[in-house]
């Protein structure tokens, strides 16, 4: 038996386990689970690229894009009576130990849109970052890899979880944490994946003797892969939190220990910035689209108002009378213009973006950009209108004026729904490249490093302010109903959620056919998507696609009407997408199904109620 195999068996059968929280009365861990599952569920980590099964259930399901483990323990959640909030969240703070906090954490953002069964209200909530309060000079900050204090934001995470749980959980609060306290105290075993991201990051790792000490073994060497990997400084934070409350973060001694952490390398924030941080809660954007509604993530947020706009032009487009956009030429050149919209409409939220917004006004003087506008009918028919004209060209080029902002996303999306039909979708994210560019750890919890590249973005807010940002959880309803429920990561998370969406709600397909089928990336933004290739106006103005996702005749017939394309390896490809996740509920059965986007090991589990029970 391998060493890993061996360690897996130890794990399954309970040997050497902490007792579990004294104030559960519900139990998620593995311990719960039947025989064979930690084992089951640990090996599916493994399958990044492979198509995953299609979900079915009547009772409950969710769905992620990251850690199947977790997964099985937010379906435990269900099981035991828990809402769709209570799975999320289970989810989302055991996916955050067994990624070891590399690219979320539970002091990073989150945010959520809810649909409450009993009432019939959609709901959304915004936990993102707050910009400090005493930084008065953004611009300053210094840009990764220069590590700096004044790199850290105000996290909301754990202020969301509790807001969301306070509102919208059954299950006590202290149950949510007991997977995520069992995986960070008996440790998991570490595959290549991760150990490759911490070679990868050793410089930053290592730089604090008290980080280094969570990615070494007791003997102060690295991590190999096969070693089991604890947490037990996390675990400790995790058990405090459970029984004090998010408070302890923010109030209490662990929000001490980041101002000290946070100041000794030369940041602003201080312990006024998180005891005055404050959860949004508000209307989604909406919109109409065919039969059905959006109901997604509201203001300060702006991947919603990207999402309403985008499906307000599909739906004058009228795509699937050209077929699909995998085949037709015609469909393909429109969705593509379509989908980068956003870039185009939203470089207004950086200081860098304010000469292209004055162009694009200049060009479709009629049409208002801002965030009150853009999700109404009329803006889109303006919007359309424009760009039929001559002028089409010039607008589109306009996008490769300003550079994204930020690296690669690295978030996990959940979304879930119980018993009772209440339905969530969650996005969490550390907001960052793996660990950031500090390698700050706060008695086990990564500090992100979001402030080194957001500076364009943080001087059009007043200081203290909640920061925009573009995730864009969302929920569809038809008849008032949820008949849809989305979440996505990634650098390309709104072109992956629009073609996904749209593969649903326009060419009928089911969640894993949707997010499976050939998508186009995100768009290249201020420079060339390949080394080899050149940096004219052209190619700024490129749509990305992977090799081989789409034939060539078809390629070249878009590029004939006018849309440039660049084609990149399939390696190369997947820094480019988005990873969607998504659960479709058929409005007279109940029946759910789920799927999730194979590049980042997500994973999508349903359950049925047996009768008699």
């Amino acid at each position: 038996m391998s060493s890993m195999l061996r360690t897996l068996a130890v794990l399954a059968a309970g040997t050497a386990l902490s007792a579990p929280l004294a104030a559960q009365s519900v139990d998620l861990t593995p311990r719960s689970w039947p025989a064979g599952e930690l084992e089951r569920y640990a090996s599916l980590t493994r399958l990044r690229g492979e198509r995953i099964p299609l979900a079915v259930g009547k009772t409950g399901m969710i769905a992620s894009t990251t850690q199947p483990r977790a997964a099985r323990a937010g379906l435990e959640a269900l099981k035991r009576g828990g809402s769709a909030v209570d799975a999320a969240l289970t989810h989302a703070m055991a996916d955050i130990v067994l990624y070891a906090s590399c690219c979320v954490s539970h002091a990073g953002f989150m945010t959520m849109v809810y649909f409450d069964a009993a009432s019939g209200k959609t709901h959304s909530m915004n936990a993102a970052w707050n910009t400090v309060l005493e930084e008065k000079d953004p611009l300053s900050i210094p840009r990764a890899p220069t590590p700096s204090g004044r790199t850290a934001l105000v996290p909301g995470f754990m202020a969301g979880a509790k807001a969301a749980h306070d509102r919208f959980g059954k299950l006590p609060w202290a149950t949510l944490f007991g997977p995520a306290i069992y995986f960070a105290e008996e440790g998991f075993v570490a595959d290549s994946g991760i150990i490759r991201m911490i070679e990868s990051k050793k410089i930053v790792l290592s730089r604090l003797p008290a980080t280094k000490s969570v990615f070494t073994r007791p003997d102060g060497q690295w991590h190999q892969p096969g070693d089991l990997f604890k947490q037990p400084l996390l675990a400790q934070t995790l058990r405090k939190v459970a029984s004090e409350g998010a408070d302890y973060m923010y109030r209490g001694e662990w929000a001490r220990k980041l101002v000290a952490a946070v100041q000794a390398d030369g940041g602003k924030m201080t312990m006024k910035d998180l005891e005055s941080y404050r959860v949004i809660w508000g209307e989604p954007v909406r919109t109409r689209f065919r039969e059905y509604e959006l109901a997604a993530i509201g203001r300060p947020n702006t991947g919603g108002v990207n999402m309403a706009e985008a499906l307000n032009l599909v739906e004058l487009a009228d795509l699937r009378s050209y077929g699909h956009y995998s085949t037709s030429p015609e469909a393909f050149f429109r969705f593509v213009r379509i989908a980068r919209m956003a870039d185009l409409m939203g470089t207004s939220l950086t200081a860098r973006g304010v000469a292209p917004i004055v162009r694009m006004r200049h060009l479709v003087p009629n049409v208002d950009p801002s965030l009150d506008a853009r999700p109404t009918k009329d803006a889109a028919r303006k919007l359309w209108a424009s760009m039929q004209s001559k002028d089409w060209d010039q607008l589109n080029l306009a996008i490769g004026a300003p550079p994204k902002d930020g690296p690669d996303g690295h978030s996990d999306a959940v979304v879930a729904v119980d018993a009772q039909g209440n339905a969530v979708a969650l996005l969490h994210t550390i907001n960052t490249g793996v660990w950031g560019s500090t390698g700050i750890f706060v008695d086990g919890v990564a500090i992100a490093d979001p402030g080194s590249y957001y500076q364009g973005r943080m001087v059009l807010i007043e200081p203290g302010e909640r920061q925009p940002e573009e995730t864009n959880p969302l929920i569809v309803l038809k008849d008032g109903q949820p008949v849809l429920v989305s979440s996505s990561i990634g650098m390309g998370v709104h072109e992956q959620t629009l073609q996904s969406i749209v593969n649903v709600l326009e060419y009928g397909m089911n969640p894993n056919d949707a997010v499976d089928t050939a998508q186009f990336l995100r768009p290249v933004i201020g420079g060339s998507a390949t080394r080899s290739a050149g940096n004219d106006a052209s190619e700024r103005a490129s749509q990305v696609v992977g090799e081989r996702d789409f034939s060539e005749s078809l390629l070249q017939a878009v590029r004939a009407k006018g849309q440039p394309i660049q084609v990149v390896p399939p390696g190369q490809a997947n820094g480019w997408r988005g990873g969607w996740v998504g659960i479709v509920i058929d409005p007279e059965t109940k029946q759910l199904r789920g799927g999730a986007a194979r590049y980042f090991r997500g994973w999508a589990e349903g359950w049925t109620m047996a009768a008699g029970h």
